[in-house]
């Protein structure tokens, strides 16, 4: 599995790159949105109850469902600044590797391993699409019951009586908006969590290696230090013969 997120991690400008063009769809979607409804507002209140009801529903159902577009693409943003980080991670190891080649394989120190949080990194960072993706489907299914709803006019929505369809749609909308909009925070949330534990594991993994690289100069300078007094032994035993001689 860490093999395959770390190909996956390779295409964080990608994702990045997603996130953005969504985020700035969902700008252009809100800016037409925001047209419409300066034109309905524009009308009197007769007017728009009467004949603008589909200007009023495409109104309230874009308003239900384009923060979560928007914060689905800041998630793959945040995510993909995950994956980056990820290839840093990588990067630090494949370094150490290739410094620590230099000595020989019975004298190497062992390579650190990653800690429980960085292994943990990127399931956190797909916790959060998760809650993000979850969002913004339900956010589509609200944003079409919304639709039904305010295509009656706000006399009608206002006069539904206890057990009508119309009040039950009223309902869902308000209750399931209750719990929609702290899912979102908090898969937002979850993106700087795993953001963070990137950070500390960067952190860890350098001081870890910092550690390392001592300990394997340290080995480096007593094997030479060995292989000088090896060759200076030779070299008294072949002046000492030289001498027998």
């Amino acid at each position: 599995m860490q093999k395959m997120i770390s190909k996956m991690a390779r295409m964080f400008p990608l994702v990045i790159w997603m996130g953005f063009m969504i985020v700035a769809l969902a700008v252009v979607i809100g800016y037409f949105n925001s047209q419409t409804a300066a034109a309905y507002f524009a009308e009197s209140k007769v007017v728009r109850e009467t004949t603008l009801l589909a200007e009023r529903a495409a109104i309230e159902s874009t308003g239900l469902w384009l923060p979560y577009l928007k914060f689905l693409g800041l998630g793959l943003v945040l995510g993909g600044i995950v994956l980056a980080i990820r290839v840093i991670l990588d990067n630090l190891k494949q370094a150490g590797g290739k410094v620590m080649a230099n000595l020989p394989e019975n004298k190497r120190p062992a390579m650190p391993e990653a800690p429980w949080y960085g292994k943990l990194m990127p399931i956190v960072m797909m916790l959060g699409w998760l809650a993000f993706i979850i969002a913004f489907i339900v956010s589509l299914q609200l944003a079409s019951t919304a639709r039904a709803v305010f295509a009656n006019p706000i006399p009608a929505i206002d006069a539904a009586g206890a057990g009508s369809a119309l009040l039950a749609q009223v309902q869902s909308i308000h209750a399931t908006s209750a719990w929609l909009v702290p899912l979102k925070f908090f898969g937002i949330a979850t993106e700087f969590l795993a953001i963070a534990m990137g950070l500390a594991t960067i952190i860890y993994v350098l001081t870890a290696q910092t550690e390392m690289l001592k300990k394997g100069a340290q080995m480096a300078r007593a094997s030479m230090k060995q292989g000088v007094q090896v060759e200076h032994k030779k070299q008294e035993k072949i002046e000492t013969e030289a001498a027998t001689a």
